[in-house]
């Protein structure tokens, strides 16, 4: 553990590294930089860097598709597991929030890609003993991601029947693992079945099979739920298939390459729309936003998540782990797909 004197020296000033992006393209367009961090404003931590988790909507930021980062000069990362170096009093205070201790966070905006944050008290979850910091690097975005599709959106109920798009990326995963310990009849669209048949989804390949006609001839009465990060045909596709009060929940809207952004859009709207028809529902899990109009929700959910991972009960598979120097060549990992499981930076 570093101490607060070694990091801020005796001036109170810390000169962080940080990854940015000044000009949207490809993963050449991170940027290593420098820059000093003053004075704690009260009741924010200063946090340092131990792991950043590295997803798809990082590299849509980067190359400017991503709809919620419409502007450079940011740092990607939605999520990261830190240290706390120093706290800024306020009379209070969290009696947990104290030098020395791991936390875990999830942005409600864009900024994980930092060797020191300053963050308030609110993002931050005391990560349990035990629980590995990788491990932990690679919960808040994904798995709070999946708990609200599932439950504050999809409200599901145990011997349910659902289809989960794209379940072998790492929202996919999150959601048939909690979907197991849910008591769900999971199906999930990939291209190998080998990983979903842990968590008992039945594997829909989609190179070969239309879903749609799979799951009219083994349930012909409909389904309870989709879970959607496509948009487009897939969703309405989905969406016809649920049964009387069924919900299809997005969570992401894919695009065309140069036109993510109105295809994000589209996706939305068409999304809203399909929800004013009688008879079945729809709903759109945007976490950022989620994060910072309910804080309790938030702390509550990832800490029990966190100890979950402790626990065994769920487990994240970690991929490949680069420097967060090489955060260029992680981006190029993810984009290839050749990573076997979630991307993590790390500072150590």
């Amino acid at each position: 553990m570093a101490t607060r004197e070694l990091i801020m020296g005796t001036e109170g000033v810390v000169r962080s590294t940080e990854i940015v992006v000044r000009r949207f393209g490809g993963p050449e367009a991170l940027e290593t930089v420098t820059r000093d961090i003053g004075p704690l404003p009260p009741g924010h931590a200063h946090v340092r860097m131990l792991a950043a988790g590295v997803g798809l909507t990082d590299v849509m930021a980067r190359t400017g598709d991503y709809l919620l980062q419409r502007t450079a000069g940011f740092s990607p990362g939605y999520e990261l597991v830190g240290e706390v170096v120093d706290y800024a009093a306020t009379g209070d205070d969290p009696a947990w929030v104290a030098p020395g201790t791991r936390v875990a966070v999830s942005l409600p905006a864009m900024g994980a890609y930092r060797e020191h944050l300053q963050l308030p008290a609110w993002q931050l979850v005391p990560v349990p003993d035990g629980l590995d910091t990788i491990v932990a690097a690679c919960i808040p975005l994904d798995y709070l991601t999946a708990w609200s599709v599932l439950h504050r959106h999809g409200r599901v109920a145990e011997g349910d029947t659902v289809l989960i798009q794209g379940a072998s990326g790492g929202v996919g995963q999150a959601l048939s693992q909690l979907g197991k310990r849910a008591g769900l009849r999971m199906y999930g669209t990939a291209s190998s079945g080998e990983r979903l048949a842990r968590y008992g989804v039945e594997f829909i390949d989609y190179r070969t099979q239309d879903f749609r006609a799979v799951l009219r001839e083994r349930e012909p009465d409909g389904i309870q739920a989709v879970f959607d990060h496509l948009g487009g045909a897939t969703l309405r596709g989905g969406y016809r298939l649920l049964a009387r009060g069924g919900v299809a929940v997005s969570y992401a809207f894919a695009g065309r390459p140069g036109h993510m952004r109105m295809d994000t859009v589209r996706g939305a709207v068409g999304s809203k729309v399909r929800g004013l028809w009688p008879g079945r529902r729809t709903a759109l899990c945007m976490l950022p936003a989620e994060l910072r109009s309910d804080h309790d929700w938030y702390r509550a959910t990832l800490r029990t998540l966190l100890e979950m991972a402790r626990d065994g009960a769920i487990v994240p598979e970690v991929g490949r782990v680069f420097p967060l120097a090489k955060a260029a060549d992680a981006h190029r990992a993810l984009e290839r797909r050749d990573a076997g499981g979630k991307i993590v930076l790390t500072t150590e």
